[in-house]
């Protein structure tokens, strides 16, 4: 959206002998329209926003990043008011894949690094909105527990579900860049099990199925304690959702609710606005009662070291063209995109996607290993030694 090469330019002129710094010490970083960035106007991807004036300061975990001494290349689109897990944006462009859909909302984030404009892409997560176009990427994407991230400066869509999220091309870059950002360091050395949710696999195309099923496999030939179970809390959390809407809907149609009332409304993207309309019909009552069972479905966890395994998303990048020309199929492809992200987003629990594979066709299968809450950094540990052990060679240039 916006290039800061002035910024960029002072930035690396400060930096020290790399030596004497941390990992990620002049890495370059993009940050998503959500998150401010001094001197620039946070547009959220939508017209409605183009006379904002610009923010005076940085967000937190920009200004943070800025000391550790990573270098921000400048702000990236995403889709409108990042309320789509497609990853389209009628106004600005939308980075699509060989003629497939990015992944959204967070889907300028993922591409800046896929095409090697950066090292590191920091987006926001509200249901799935860094680790859909992470997996569509062939990239690592990660949620974590709501609060490690300050999210001062950061435009909020649900702000009940809202959190800043990472996209990057190695584990390790995740874990270190969530060191810079959360401020905390430790390297847990825990030996997680694994827990791949059957559930959860069979819902998604034969291809994405295997390829998860033969990751957590490998995985037990690592030396990683894996099982397969028929279901877990993460399915329940899933019926949850298809029963009684999406919580966060409900927060971002309130959010807006003005907007929606307002004239400028019509220049919102029919397909996001369509969909907070539909999100304003969600039952207040139905809502609440969801957002009780979650906190008690989350109580169920069964053990700290437990991570539960399954696809990020159920199938690979679809075309755009059939998608957003016809509102039906683009409502549809969007919820099931978002389908196997959502519950962890509504039980607050951290969670990381992986690259590894691809369909016959070429589009990149993510797997999700979803955590204990607030077991952020051990969650961050086992990716890296899935990625060690594994030898996962995603989409890095």
């Amino acid at each position: 959206m916006a290039v800061t090469g002035e910024r960029a330019r002072r930035e690396a002129g400060r930096l020290a002998p790399a030596s004497q710094q941390g990992a990620l010490y002049g890495a370059t970083v993009s940050w998503k329209d959500m998150i401010a960035v001094a001197g620039v106007v946070t547009t959220a991807g939508s017209k409605t926003r183009l006379n904002t004036s610009a923010a005076p300061e940085d967000a937190e975990v920009v200004r943070r990043a800025t000391a550790a001494g990573l270098i921000t290349i400048g702000t990236t689109n995403l889709s409108e008011f990042a309320f789509s897990g497609i990853g389209q944006n009628p106004h600005f462009g939308t980075p699509l894949i060989a003629g497939r859909v990015p992944g959204g909302s967070s889907s300028g984030a993922a591409a800046s690094v896929a095409r090697g404009v950066v090292r590191l892409a920091v987006g926001t997560d509200t249901a799935g909105s860094c680790r859909v176009p992470a997996a569509f990427h062939g990239l690592f994407g990660f949620r974590p527990t709501r609060g490690r991230y300050p999210m001062t400066g950061v435009l909020p869509l649900a702000p009940n579900y809202d959190t800043v999220g990472l996209i990057t091309g190695t584990a390790h870059d995740l874990l270190d860049l969530d060191a810079v950002l959360s401020g905390e360091a430790d390297e847990p050395d825990t030996t997680p099990q694994i827990w791949l949710d059957q559930c959860a696999t069979a819902q998604t195309t034969s291809e994405v199925a295997d390829t998860v099923r033969n990751a957590v496999e490998a995985a037990r030939s690592q030396a990683f304690s894996t099982a397969h179970k028929p279901r877990s809390l993460l399915s329940d959390a899933k019926d949850l959702i298809a029963q009684h809407g999406w919580p966060g809907g409900a927060d971002a149609a309130a959010r807006y609710h003005d907007l929606i009332q307002s004239k400028a409304f019509a220049l919102v993207d029919p397909l996001v606005a369509a969909r907070l309309q539909r999100a304003a019909r969600l039952s207040p009552d139905a809502m609440a009662k969801l957002r009780t069972s979650a906190v008690d479905l989350r109580g169920l966890w069964p053990a700290p070291d437990v991570i539960i395994a399954l696809p990020t998303v159920p199938f690979g990048a679809p075309l755009a063209e059939p998608l957003l020309s016809d509102p039906e199929p683009y409502e549809h492809i969007n919820q099931q995109a978002l389908s196997l992200t959502m519950p962890a987003s509504l039980l607050d629990l951290p969670a990381v996607t992986l690259p590894v594979g691809q369909t016959a066709a070429g589009q990149w299968i993510g797997l999700q290993l979803v955590g204990a809450h607030h077991c952020d950094r051990a969650l961050l540990m086992a990716a890296c030694k899935l990625e060690r052990s594994l030898d996962l060679k995603g989409h890095c240039p």
